[in-house]
């Protein structure tokens, strides 16, 4: 018997946390934050207790599978996004049971949370939980290092976790996404597929595409005695490089500044994944005030890569549109966004409220330099086609979005309520 229990992330982008009992056994994937909640709290300065996180609905409820805390074998983690390892900081403890991730996503994972055992497994490798349960990471492209598909195996067939992934044919950090092996694969039961553009009529852009629109603004514009900030997801190491790389050209050096970006960075540098040796870091910019100082003065020098994308009242970017730093955004720097706006409530208001701070200041704001980690409509259709899933789940979405990726599927035969399955929050379905 399979039952699947969606814990969080059914009803919403992020949140993201999923049990697969197998008979006596049952393993949970991924325990993630629903960032538009806990940034809330962080700025009304509520102390981030697990009654507090629960009852604002930051994180995962788990009251559906209270009855499965012992049968639960591993933690099995997807890839290194808070939207889906941040709840591990206070759920973890609730059962005894190993974390089980790639290497990148462990060393993220160490630097949030407390974790006794934390097995690691290499991209593009499989690992025995238990007697009924395997595991194996199949690497795809996303917008952080060592993402994977995992493919639970169970004599019942596979089960395909396919959450946060794109199919890009040109990388610009890591291996293209496991075609190969997930066409390999002869008997997938269920699919649990990636729902966030499952409303966007399109293929996903590779991330040189990206690069290239950062190439064109910073090398095809009047930046010279202008200073240059570029914000995006501190996560994004392909971007990072992309923005190294550019900085370089333009005959300036790059300086990453704020703790978030420090820690990604620092990360991906100590398993070889990339160097940025030749680029100054800040984790703490308030540390650094007479530093600061100094690369103010010659600001045309420089490119400073911060944090703060979304908006987030502590982040750097708003410490500078704040005035809270010695370095200084004057008329005319560029400002420049290379992110998108996660689909919130709470993150879309600071955002704005941001951007109207930039402006008072009259910088040249460029919004939207960005490709996305998701797979789009198209992507998703490839993956349905490539794996053949007797049965599809929608998840990380709202209800629309699922709703898209259910019609999707049946525009390929599937059919809702018999093998395509729409459930929310604490809700199971058993196949």
């Amino acid at each position: 018997m399979i039952r699947i229990y969606g814990i969080g992330g059914y009803e919403e982008v992020g949140r993201n946390m999923t049990c697969i009992e197998v008979d006596e056994e049952a393993i949970i994937l991924d325990m993630g934050l629903y960032m538009d909640r806990f940034v809330a709290l962080q700025e009304k300065g509520i102390e981030m207790s697990y009654e507090n996180l629960l009852a604002e609905d930051a994180i995962p409820d788990d009251g559906a599978i209270a009855h499965l805390k012992k049968k639960v074998k591993g933690i099995v983690v997807s890839h290194a996004h808070l939207d889906h390892i941040g709840a591990i900081k206070w759920l973890y403890s609730r059962y005894n049971a190993p974390v089980i991730t790639t290497p990148y996503t462990a060393e993220i994972i160490e630097k949030n949370a407390k974790v006794k055992k934390l097995i690691r497994v290499n991209i593009n490798s499989s690992y025995k939980i238990s007697r009924n349960i395997g595991i194996e990471f199949i690497n795809v492209t996303h917008s952080v290092p060592q993402a994977a598909i995992i493919n639970v195996k169970t004599k019942y067939g596979s089960i395909l976790y396919g959450l946060d992934y794109k199919n890009d044919s040109h990388p610009i950090v890591g291996r293209k996404t496991n075609i190969k092996k997930l066409k390999e694969l002869d008997d997938v039961l269920l699919l649990i597929a990636d729902s966030t553009n499952a409303n966007e009529e399109k293929k996903t852009f590779s991330e040189v595409i990206a690069k290239e629109m950062l190439r064109d603004i910073m090398l095809g514009m009047e930046t010279s005695e202008h200073g240059i900030f570029i914000t995006t997801f501190s996560s994004h190491i392909a971007r990072q490089k992309s923005i190294l790389s550019i900085v370089k050209t333009l005959g300036r050096k790059a300086v990453f500044i704020g703790r978030s970006m420090y820690d990604y960075i620092e990360s991906a540098e100590k398993l070889k994944i990339v160097d940025f040796s030749e680029a100054e870091k800040m984790k703490i910019p308030k540390k650094n005030s007479r530093k600061l100082e100094e690369l103010n003065k010659k600001k045309d020098e420089y490119v400073f890569i911060v944090t703060g994308g979304m908006g987030e009242k502590n982040a750097v970017l708003t410490q500078l549109a704040d005035d809270k730093l010695p370095l200084k955004i004057s008329p005319h720097d560029f400002v420049i966004f290379s992110c998108n706006v996660i689909p919130t409530p709470t993150i879309r208001a600071n955002r704005q409220i941001l951007e109207q701070k930039l402006h008072r200041k009259k910088a040249r704001i460029f919004k939207d330099i960005h490709v996305s980690g998701h797979a789009a409509r198209e992507d998703l259709r490839d993956l349905i086609k490539i794996t053949e899933p007797r049965h599809i789940l929608p998840a990380h979405g709202s209800i629309d979005k699922t709703a898209s990726l259910a019609a999707l599927a049946g525009e390929m035969g599937y059919e809702l309520g018999k093998n395509v399955h729409i459930i929310q929050n604490g809700q199971s379905i058993s196949i």
